[in-house]
């Protein structure tokens, strides 16, 4: 997938110095920049599926759609890998890089249309200053972010965008209210696996990777570290006695992927190693028993 970034973003930042309600020097136009609608900032969610060729897709993936309709502007900044084959081997051996992108909407989707993979939208309300705020972070981690180390903990799609988004709202603060029983009960590890229910050898490569870094979080908001996660804990949030989130629509309407799970489990591979190292073992005695045996009668019909 082609990533780039448009010079018209760059002249929209450009833009945000300008006071509300002056005339433009780039477009002018009488641009009010205080308008409700001025950018509209949207949360975006695609639904876990492993049709796509992005290993990560098994857990969703989450990004923000950023609007401005006066300078006809729509981009997805997402955060992610930028190569889709090969990542596995490229991620094992710490060759896989990652970063902050800004793509066009249509062209953006393209990809989730092909995998026939669902995205849902949802408004996030947020003050007309904040969300040129958010808009000019996010450019500058676009730039600034680029050829990371594949960090799926600290640098997760999850985790940076609830970064951003808290960090463009200041000084209004986001009130989670009670968050939910699993976030004390449960540790990260577990809240994590959970989401590879269905890829059990992915849940135990995971365990191998991120184990030791996952056991380290225990504050209820670092584990929310999956994209469903954060949906549902935006989707309980208010911001200045507003819903944090208003459902929008679909962006890629699609049939959720009904996923099986495998015969081979890590349980059941670990079972048949098992019988088969004891097999082996039990073989390798009957045999050694047998030589013994054969020699035995040999020496014998030598004397």
């Amino acid at each position: 997938m082609q990533k780039f970034f448009s010079i018209l973003s760059f002249f929209f930042i450009l833009s945000l110095s300008v006071r509300a309600s002056e005339v433009d020097p780039l477009f002018g136009d009488t641009i009010d920049r205080n308008a409700e609608d001025f950018v509209v900032v949207s949360f975006c969610v695609a639904d876990p599926t492993d049709q796509s060729q992005d290993y990560l897709g098994i857990t969703g993936h989450a990004f923000l759609r950023l609007q401005c309709p006066i300078f006809n502007l729509d981009y997805c900044f997402s955060y992610e890998s930028d190569k889709l084959k090969g990542q596995l081997i490229d991620y094992l051996t710490g060759k896989l890089r990652m970063g902050m992108f800004a793509i066009p909407t249509e062209k953006y989707l393209q990809d989730y249309r092909n995998w026939q993979r669902a995205v849902h939208e949802y408004h996030i309300t947020m003050p007309p200053a904040a969300e040129q705020r958010l808009w000019e972070q996010m450019d500058n981690h676009m730039m600034s972010e680029q050829n990371i180390e594949m960090d799926l903990v600290r640098f997760g799609c999850t985790n940076t965008l609830m970064r951003y988004v808290e960090r463009a709202l200041k000084p209004d603060i986001i009130d989670y209210g009670e968050w939910p029983k699993k976030y004390y009960d449960l540790s990260a590890t577990d809240i994590v696996i959970a989401h590879f229910d269905n890829y059990p050898w992915s849940a135990l490569l995971v365990k191998i990777l991120f184990g030791r870094t996952l056991s380290d979080i225990t504050a209820p908001k670092q584990k929310v570290l999956m994209p469903t996660d954060l949906l549902d804990v935006w989707s309980q949030a208010t911001i200045n006695g507003k819903p944090l989130l208003t459902y929008v629509g679909d962006l890629v309407e699609a049939e959720p992927v009904q996923t099986h799970r495998p015969w081979f489990t890590p349980t059941v591979c670990a079972i048949l190693l098992s019988v088969l190292i004891a097999a082996l073992a039990i073989w390798l005695v009957v045999r050694k028993a047998g030589r013994n045996d054969i020699q035995k009668k040999t020496y014998k019909k030598r004397k």
